[in-house]
C-alpha cells in the first residue's frame, strides 16, 4: 500500500522522458502599418516639441522679467495693427489715424497715440494765425521709447509757447520720405518754419536700394532716388498693409510670448555682430551725400512756396560719439554746415555741443536698452537748439502769412 502510494509513475521509473509535442501553431509578429508608424513618430515629435516650447517659454519669461533684459517684452495687449506700416502711397511707412499702440522694452513701457491724420501728436488745425513749426524726421523726432511730453518737439513747444507739429515716424524713414511727407501732407498746415532732424546713422541707408536688397527687403514698398534724382518705388502699395492673417498671428505672438522676443533679439544680435561698425557721420560716400542734399533742397523749395524757412540739425548716435572719442573724426558736420551756408539752409550739428556737455558720459543721452534718445538726450538737444532756432525767427514770424483759424482737422492722407 505504502509502496503504491509513493511509487513514481512507471515512465519515470523506467527512465523514459516524455515531452509534449511541439506546437504546430505559428504566431504572427505584431507589425504596424506604415501610416500607423508615421503617426506614432509624428505624435512623439509633437509631444517633444510642445515640451520644448513650454520649457523655452518658461525660461524666456524668467529671462525677460528677472534680468536686465535689453530688448522688447510682451505687452500682454494685442495690437493687431502695426504702429508702423507701409500704408501711405506717397512716402510709404506711416501710422494709422487715431491709433493706439503699447511699446514695451526692457527699460520702458510707452503708449503711442496718433491724431486723425496719423501723426504721433495732439490734434492740430490746418490754419493758425500764430507762428508754427513743422518738424520732420525719423524715430528720434517721433520720440521712440519716451512719453510724448518728454520728447524734443513737446519741450520746444512748452518753452517757446509756439506750436511744434511733430511729423516724425519710425519704421525706416529717410530724407527722401521727409520731403515727400512734407509736400503731400504737412505743408497743408499753416507754418512759418520747417525743421528737419537728420540721423546720419541710418538716413543714408534709408535712401539706398542696394542696402535694402542686402538685408533681404528690396521688395518692400518704399520710394528711392534714381540716378537722375527722379523718384521710383519698389514693391506694391497695399492700403491695408500689416492687416493680413499672418500679421495678426505675429501680433498675438508679440503680445503674449516672451520666447518670440528672445528669438527676435538673438537674431538681431547675430546680424549686427557680423556687420561692420558704422558711423553715419564718417562712413558715408558721395552718393549718400548727394541724395541727402537733394532731399533737403526739395524740402526748401516746398517751404519757400509756403512762405516758410528751413533749418536742419544733425543727430549723433552712440557710435558717432565713440568714433569721435577714438579717432577724433567728424567728417559730416563741417561739410553740411558749410553746404548749408552756401545753400541758404542753416545747419546745426549737435555732436560737438552734446559731446562737450556729456563729460564723457554720452551714453546717458540714450536709453539703456535701446539706441534712441532718453529723456535726458531730448532735454539736452532742446537746450542746444532753442537759441539757434530763435536766431532768425523774429523776422520770419512778422512776415508770415496768417490765415484764419478754422479749427477744422486735416483729413486723412489720400489712399
Amino acid at each position: 500500500m505504502y509502496r503504491g502510494m509513493f511509487a513514481a509513475p512507471s515512465h519515470i521509473a523506467r527512465g523514459v522522458c516524455m515531452t509534449e509535442p511541439a506546437s504546430t501553431t505559428t504566431e504572427t509578429p505584431d507589425r504596424r502599418s506604415l501610416p500607423q508608424t508615421a503617426l506614432s513618430i509624428l505624435r512623439l515629435v509633437v509631444i517633444n516639441f510642445l515640451v520644448f516650447a513650454v520649457l523655452a517659454e518658461i525660461a524666456s519669461i524668467i529671462l525677460v522679467n528677472f534680468s536686465k533684459w535689453p530688448s522688447s517684452k510682451p505687452s500682454y495687449h494685442v495690437n493687431y495693427n502695426s504702429f508702423w506700416a507701409d500704408t501711405n502711397p506717397a512716402f510709404g511707412v506711416w501710422h494709422r489715424p487715431s491709433g493706439h499702440f503699447i511699446h514695451k522694452e526692457g527699460c520702458f513701457t510707452v503708449a503711442y497715440d496718433t491724431n486723425s491724420y496719423g501723426a504721433r501728436d495732439t490734434e492740430r488745425t490746418l490754419h493758425s494765425s500764430a507762428p508754427r513749426t513743422i518738424m520732420l524726421g525719423d524715430s528720434f523726432v517721433e520720440g521712440l521709447g519716451i512719453p510724448a511730453d518728454a520728447r524734443l518737439t513737446n519741450i520746444l513747444e512748452k518753452d517757446t509757447g509756439h506750436e511744434v507739429l511733430n511729423f516724425g515716424t519710425g519704421g525706416n524713414f529717410g530724407p527722401l520720405q521727409y520731403a515727400l511727407l512734407y509736400k503731400t501732407m504737412a505743408a497743408a498746415f499753416d507754418h512759418n518754419l520747417v525743421v528737419v532732424g537728420v540721423l546720419p546713422d541710418n538716413d543714408f541707408h534709408d535712401m539706398s536700394l542696394d542696402y535694402w536688397k542686402s538685408i533681404g527687403e528690396g521688395n518692400r514698398y518704399r520710394p528711392y532716388y534714381a540716378d537722375d534724382f527722379s523718384v521710383f518705388y519698389t514693391g506694391h502699395f497695399q492700403p491695408n498693409a500689416g492687416e493680413g492673417f499672418w500679421d495678426h498671428v505675429e501680433a498675438v505672438l508679440r503680445a503674449y510670448l516672451a520666447s518670440y522676443h528672445v528669438g527676435q533679439f538673438l537674431y538681431s544680435q547675430f546680424y549686427w555682430r557680423n556687420a561692420s561698425p558704422y558711423s553715419g557721420y564718417n562712413d558715408y560716400n558721395n552718393v549718400d551725400l548727394a541724395r541727402l542734399k537733394h532731399a533737403l533742397e526739395d524740402i526748401k523749395t516746398t517751404a519757400e512756396a509756403h512762405g516758410a524757412q528751413l533749418k536742419v540739425f544733425l543727430i549723433p548716435r552712440a557710435n558717432d560719439f565713440q568714433r569721435l572719442h577714438q579717432a577724433g573724426t567728424n567728417r559730416l558736420g563741417p561739410v553740411m554746415e558749410t553746404w548749408g551756408r552756401e545753400s541758404g539752409i542753416p545747419v546745426k550739428d549737435l555732436l560737438p555741443e552734446m559731446n562737450a556737455r556729456a563729460s564723457k558720459d554720452y551714453m546717458s543721452y540714450f536709453l539703456k536698452c535701446d539706441g534712441h534718445w532718453s529723456a535726458h538726450g531730448d532735454a539736452v538737444a532742446a537746450q542746444i537748439l532753442e537759441p539757434w532756432l530763435a536766431e532768425s525767427n523774429s523776422s520770419e514770424n512778422s512776415s508770415s502769412a496768417a490765415a484764419p483759424n478754422d479749427k477744422t482737422p486735416v483729413p486723412a492722407a489720400p489712399k
